[in-house]
C-alpha cells in the first residue's frame, strides 16, 4: 500500500523528552525524498511547540493544540480553529490554585485536577470538552480535535484522507486515527489506541517510528489488514452467508466471464461501494456500460472523443480528492479507443505518483487493450495496485496481467476456448484447483467464484452471491451484436444437400444473412434447432437462445408462417437496430 501523507503525533511518538531525535529526523527526511507529505499533530500549545521543535519547516502542515491551531510553515499562515480561551474561566482556575497552560485555543491542565476543573467550568458556565492525554487534561471548544484539524490540513494540501498514514500513542489520538486511512502505533501506546490501530510495531518513541518509516513504509511492506474499515463488502458466501470482502487498497482484481454473466454488474457494485467510502474511482468504459454511474453523487460522466477530453476528465482529481469519473469511449472506432486508453492510463499513473489519485481504476473489456500487442505494462502500472479489470476473453490477455492479479473472480463461462485457457492457467497454480473450471458452465447468473492468489499460489477459493446494485446496469446490447467470433465459430448457412451459401461471424451478420438466404436454407436449420444452439453455445445468451428455440418449434408446428421475419424481429428487439 502506498501512502502520500504521514501524520505523526509529537510527544511519545516522534519525540521523547521534548525533542525529535536524529534517527527520526533522518527517517522523515527520507520520507520527504520519496514524495510523502508530512503533517505534525500535537496537543501542545503553539507557543510551546515553537520552543521545543526547531525543525517545523520539515512539515507541510502542523496541527497544534489538539486541532485548535493549523500552521503551514511554507507560507507562515496560522489558522485558529476555535475561540480564544475564556478570561473568566482562566481567572477561576487561577483562583482555585489549578496550574494550567493557555494557548491560542487550548487550556492544558493535569488529569489529577479533573474534579476541580469541572467545578470551575460549572461555576463560570463555560462549556468546554475535556480530552485526556495520558496524565494531561485538555480543555477545548466542542468540535475541536486532532481528527478535525488533520481533515482541514489534508484538504488544504489537496489530498485524500484515505492516503494518510497516522501515528499516535495516547487517548487523544483516537480521533486522529478515525480521520485517516491507515493507522499505526508503537508497542508502548495506550491499550485503547492499540485496539483501534491497523498496525502495532515494536519499540517506542521516535526510534520505533524511524524504523517503521525506513523499513515497511518506504519499502511498501506494510502488513495486510483485516479490519472491516479497511475492506469492501461485495457479496455473501454461498452456504454460510458470511460477508465476502476485498481489501479497499493494495490489490488488483480481475473479473472473467461470458457476456451477460454478471461481471459488469459486479464491477459496478464494487464501484458503488468504493464511492460510499469516498474512494476516488476512474472507470474507463470502452462500450458505454457504466454511464448509469453518473447518476451518483460525486461521479462525473464524460464522453471521450479526443485527447483533450481525457485530460479534462482527469483534471477532476486535481480539484477534488474525492471525485470519481466515468470516461465513455463507446463512440470511437476501435483503434482510437485503444490509443486513448493507453494515453489515459499513462496519465493516471503519473497522477497517482503525485496525488495518490484515483485510488481505483476500472477498465472494462480489458482484452481490447491488454493483449500481447496492447497497452504496455509500463504505461498500465499494475504494480501500483488498485485496478479492477473485466473481460470475456481471458485468453487474449497477456500473461503479466494474470500474474499481477491478486484476486480473480470467475463468473458463468461456456466458451470452449476460454474454458480451455482457464483450465491451463489454473493447472499452473498451486494447488491447481481444476474442479473450478468444471463448475463454471453451470454457475448461475449472479454467482461468482473468487480465487485469491499471490503469483502462482492460490490461497483460497469460494463461491459467493453478488451484493445488490444501487444503480441499474444498463447494457448496450448492440455492441454484442457487432462482436465478431473466430472463423471456426461462425454460423454456416447450408442448403439441405450440405452446400454452403453464406456465413455469419456476428449476430448482425447472422441477421443480414437470414434476410437474404433461400427459404429452404432457413427451414433446414430451423428443423435441426441450429439457430438457437449457435446463439447459446457461441454467445452464451440463453435468453435469446430460448426465444429462438420457441420460434423454431412454433414454425415446425405451423404456428408461424414467416420464419424469416420472426427471426429478424427477435434479434432486432433484443440487440437494437443494425445500422
Amino acid at each position: 500500500m502506498n501512502f502520500k501523507v504521514l501524520a505523526c503525533d509529537y510527544d511519545g511518538t516522534l519525540a521523547s523528552e521534548d525533542r525529535i531525535g536524529a534517527e527520526a529526523l533522518a527517517a522523515l527526511g527520507q520520507a520527504r525524498m520519496a514524495g510523502m507529505r508530512l503533517v505534525l499533530v500535537t496537543g501542545r500549545t503553539f507557543f510551546e511547540l515553537l520552543r521545543v521543535c526547531e525543525p517545523l519547516d520539515l512539515f507541510d502542515a502542523v496541527v497544534a493544540e489538539n486541532g485548535g491551531v493549523l500552521y503551514f510553515p511554507a507560507t507562515g499562515i496560522i489558522r485558529e480553529q476555535g475561540p480564544l480561551p475564556s478570561p473568566l474561566l482562566l481567572a477561576e482556575l487561577d483562583r482555585r490554585g489549578i496550574f494550567f497552560q493557555v494557548g491560542r485555543v487550548i487550556i492544558g491542565t493535569a488529569r489529577a485536577d479533573e474534579e476541580a476543573v469541572r467545578a470551575a467550568l460549572a461555576a463560570t458556565w463555560v462549556n468546554l470538552e475535556l480530552v485526556y492525554n495520558r496524565g494531561a487534561l485538555m480543555l477545548l471548544p466542542k468540535g475541536v480535535s486532532k481528527g478535525a484539524g488533520v481533515r482541514q490540513a489534508i484538504r488544504s494540501l489537496g489530498l485524500s484522507f484515505h492516503d494518510v498514514l497516522a501515528f499516535g500513542d495516547a487517548e487523544n489520538d483516537v480521533d486522529l486515527f478515525e480521520a485517516c486511512g491507515w493507522t499505526g502505533c508503537p508497542a508502548d501506546a495506550v491499550p485503547t489506541l492499540k485496539e483501534r490501530a491497523d498496525w502495532v510495531f515494536p519499540g517506542e518513541d521516535g526510534t520505533a517510528i524511524a524504523r517503521a518509516i525506513v523499513g515497511p513504509i518506504l519499502n511498501n511492506l506494510l502488513p495486510p489488514v483485516h479490519s472491516p474499515r479497511q475492506r469492501i463488502e461485495i457479496g455473501w458466501a454461498s452456504g454460510t452467508s458470511e460477508a465476502v470482502t476485498l481489501p479497499a487498497k493494495g490489490v488488483n482484481v480481475l473479473i472473467v466471464g461470458d457476456p451477460f454473466s454478471g461481471k459488469s454488474w459486479l464491477a459496478g457494485a464494487l464501484v458503488e461501494r468504493l464511492l460510499d467510502r469516498r474512494y476516488a474511482v476512474c472507470v474507463i468504459d470502452p462500450e458505454g456500460d457504466y454511464r448509469v454511474l453518473g447518476r451518483l453523487t460525486g461521479v462525473t460522466w464524460m464522453e471521450i472523443r479526443e485527447a483533450a477530453h481525457v485530460a479534462a476528465a482527469l483534471a477532476h482529481f486535481e480539484r477534488d480528492p474525492s471525485a470519481s469519473v466515468v470516461m465513455d469511449l463507446s463512440a470511437l472506432p476501435h483503434a482510437k479507443k485503444v490509443h486513448l486508453i493507453e494515453s489515459a492510463l499513462a496519465q493516471i499513473r503519473q497522477l497517482r505518483r503525485r496525488l495518490g489519485l484515483p485510488h481505483w481504476v476500472v477498465l472494462d473489456e480489458a482484452h481490447y487493450s491488454l493483449h500481447r500487442e496492447g497497452v504496455s505494462d509500463h504505461a498500465l502500472g499494475l504494480a501500483d495496485k488498485g485496478f479492477c479489470l473485466t473481460t470475456y476473453r481471458p485468453s487474449w490477455l497477456r500473461e503479466s496481467i494474470f500474474q499481477a492479479a491478486d484476486v480473480v473472480v470467475l463468473s458463468h463461462t461456456t466458451a470452449r476456448e476460454e474454458l480451455g485457457f482457464l483450465r491451463s492457467w489454473i493447472a499452473r497454480s498451486s494447488p491447481p484447483h481444476q474442479e473450478v473450471v468444471s463448475l463454471l458452465p453451470n454457475l448461475p447468473r449472479g454467482e461468482f467464484m473468487m480465487m485469491q492468489q499471490n503469483g502462482s499460489q492460490v490461497h483460497s477459493v469460494l463461491t459467493f452471491t453478488a451484493a445488490p446494485r444501487e444503480t441499474p446496469h444498463v447494457r448496450h446490447l448492440k455492441k454484442y451484436a457487432d462482436s465478431k467470433v473466430s472463423p471456426e465459430r461462425r454460423f454456416i448457412f447450408r442448403r439441405p444437400d450440405g452446400s454452403m451459401v453464406a456465413t455469419a461471424d456476428s449476430l448482425n451478420a447472422f441477421r443480414r444473412a437470414v434476410a437474404t438466404v433461400e427459404e429452404r436454407v432457413l427451414a433446414y436449420h430451423a428443423v435441426r434447432g441450429d439457430f438457437s444452439r449457435w446463439v447459446c453455445d457461441v454467445f452464451a445468451d440463453r435468453a435469446v437462445g430460448s426465444q429462438l428455440r420457441k420460434t423454431e418449434t412454433r414454425w415446425s408446428c405451423g404456428e408461424i408462417s414467416d420464419l424469416r421475419t420472426s427471426i429478424e424481429r427477435l434479434i432486432a428487439a433484443h440487440y437494437g437496430e443494425d445500422r
